[in-house]
């Protein structure tokens, strides 16, 4: 890109970039999943102990969303009253949402539905995460470090809240969901044309997927 901007504004310059060594994929540190154990005791300590920061890991837990989506929650994206209660994660000026992806409706099942509730029932204000989120701003990176170092003491000294995303896309993989329904309650960018054909998968079979991978 560096040299290809050179080349169409005939810059006096060379790039700076040139010999440059980058790591190859392979020295990559692969974030690991965590495994069902790991998982059922990591949701058993957020029951009992029982705040804000354990709500937090408890919905990931069970949904793998990013860190910034659960922090930046509002209680009018947890519908509870519904039929097949879910939350509808949706940008807000205090938290974008990319790729447009990101933007779904997920069902809420078990600690996931549990921290739903319990967020709900506690609540102050519009904001699902106080120390989190206000009108201005959501800022998870702030915490990630520290919820990082709780779950390592819970569950494996390797284990960090962003393996919980990997290992959600493979607890549906073992109930052979569909790859596309996957894509679609992760968020993750489309793969085809294809898939942005349509309104997707409806809640009562996102739902009846969920209710296969609850530990």
């Amino acid at each position: 890109m560096v040299n290809f901007t050179i080349q169409e504004l005939g810059l006096d310059c060379r790039n700076a970039f040139v010999g440059v060594d980058l790591a190859s994929d392979e020295m990559l540190t692969k974030r690991q999943p965590l495994s069902k154990n790991q998982i059922r005791h990591l949701q058993k300590t957020c029951y009992q102990i029982d705040d804000d920061l354990r709500w937090l890991i408890a919905l990931i837990s069970d949904i793998g969303m990013r860190l910034a989506e659960a922090a930046g929650l509002k209680i009018e994206d947890l519908k509870l009253d519904h039929q097949h209660p879910h939350i509808t994660l949706a940008p807000y000026p205090h938290r974008f949402l990319k790729p447009k992806s990101s933007e779904r409706i997920i069902p809420l099942v078990g600690s996931f539905l549990w921290a739903s509730k319990r967020i709900k029932e506690s609540s102050v204000n519009e904001f699902c995460f106080l120390r989190y989120s206000n009108k201005e701003v959501c800022n998870s990176n702030s915490e990630s470090a520290a919820l990082n170092k709780w779950i390592k003491t819970i569950a494996a000294k390797d284990s960090v809240i962003h393996g919980l995303r990997h290992s959600f896309r493979d607890r549906l993989r073992e109930v052979e969901a569909p790859s596309e329904l996957i894509d679609q309650l992760g968020g993750w960018s489309l793969q085809s044309v294809g898939q942005s054909y349509g309104n997707g998968y409806a809640i009562e079979n996102m739902s009846k997927w969920m209710e296969k991978i609850v530990i």
